[in-house]
């Protein structure tokens, strides 16, 4: 067995997405939504040893993470498939005679409803170096569940959650990065709100979870790292992994948060408060993503398919931080609302792969209004 950490390994596989390395299994693990590794093989066969830490979420019960196999170009995966044990040896290529293929592995399902991860690799043949990257744009999608693709496959929009519902390569944002062709990383979490509240006694339970509470955490104390979900997991309370933001230079990054925040101003007695809490801190957010990617990626603050409440507030915190900046590169985006004649539902009232796959070509349009050769070759030559 080739292990993740020898180096003929390290030095022919690459890995897309925040990826996360894990003593205590020996595997590089790629939780987020649209992470993985790409491998060229040339052999006869080709077996990863994949490692899986499960996620129990009542009432929907053990939750283990999907992911897709995907051979050379094609854009359709060879097969999905649930790593439903801690252990398992999935077989990625397999044929009589010797052949080279580019194989990718990407997880579909979200980082906090199980997580995925690569410990080495059984091989009849080699693997070789990485083919040269192609000149691509580079997009960066922060955001809660409707950009995890939340239950965008389930049936009925009353279904409980399962992940093998949830695609996040039909997402909106999957979408729009095949749109423009491009190449995207994804940071989002379910139930993710941009901020905590302005009360911080607040707690609103969420029926269907004992312990969860929305506002317990949020994204502006996740996004600079790169995977504290996972290190908490595994119990550290501080000291976080920092992403090293040199890795993946986005030419633009899509911010759609602000649902879940507004669930906590519809039932507070400071609704007023709250609000201004929510537009400083999303002017903040802001001020935060750029300092940590620098001046050139365009920043598109979205909102939508599901609740509009918290638009006017980020419309209003995009327009002071440019009164303060001059920065011209901010941007909104208000995606169009949910059709249900038209599109139906995912779960629990979530945009189904229709709505995604529309929201998709809605942003790659808005996109195109700033991205072009010009700014591609700018990063390119930079």
């Amino acid at each position: 067995m080739l292990k993740i950490h020898d180096e003929i390994i390290q030095k022919n596989i690459r890995f897309f997405g925040r990826t996360i390395a894990d003593d205590k299994t020996g595997s590089i693990f790629f939780n987020w939504t649209g992470s993985g590794f790409e491998v060229v093989f040339e052999g006869r066969k080709l077996e990863a040893h994949m490692r899986a830490i499960e996620t129990v979420f009542p009432p929907e019960g053990i939750l283990w993470p999907w992911i897709c196999v995907f051979i050379d170009d094609s854009e359709a995966p060879a097969y999905e498939i649930a790593l439903d044990g801690r252990e398992r040896r999935i077989t990625l290529f397999t044929s009589e005679t010797c052949q080279k293929h580019k194989i990718k592995v990407v997880k579909r399902s979200e980082n906090d409803k199980g997580k995925a991860g690569i410990a080495g690799f059984e091989l009849d043949g080699e693997i070789l170096p990485p083919e040269p990257a192609k000149k691509k744009y580079l997009l960066e999608f922060v955001g809660d569940s409707i950009t995890c693709g939340f239950g965008n496959e389930a049936k009925n929009r009353d279904d409980l959650f399962i992940t093998k519902e949830e695609n996040g390569l039909s997402a909106y944002g999957a979408i729009a990065a095949k749109e423009l062709g491009a190449e995207y990383n994804s940071i989002c979490v379910s139930g993710m709100p941009l901020c905590k509240p302005r009360n911080r006694q607040f707690r609103f339970e969420v029926p269907r979870y004992n312990d969860l509470y929305i506002g317990s955490r949020a994204m502006e104390d996740y996004y600079e790292y790169t995977d504290r979900l996972h290190e908490e997991m595994r119990g550290k309370k501080s000291d976080f992994t920092r992403w090293d933001f040199s890795r993946f230079r986005p030419d633009a990054i899509v911010i759609n948060l602000g649902t879940n925040d507004s669930y906590i101003m519809k039932v507070s007695k400071d609704t007023k408060g709250e609000e201004r809490n929510f537009e400083q801190k999303y002017k903040e957010f802001i001020y935060k993503v750029r300092e940590l990617n620098g001046p050139r990626p365009l920043i598109c603050c979205t909102l939508g398919p599901m609740d509009y409440y918290n638009y006017n507030n980020i419309q209003r915190a995009v327009t002071e931080y440019k009164k303060e900046t001059d920065d011209k590169r901010v941007i909104c985006h208000k995606f169009g609302g949910i059709f249900p004649e038209l599109e139906g539902y995912g779960a629990q009232g979530h945009p189904s792969a229709l709505t995604h796959q529309r929201m998709g070509k809605e942003l790659s349009e808005r996109l195109k209004e700033f991205l072009n050769d010009d700014y591609l070759n700018e990063r390119n030559e930079g």
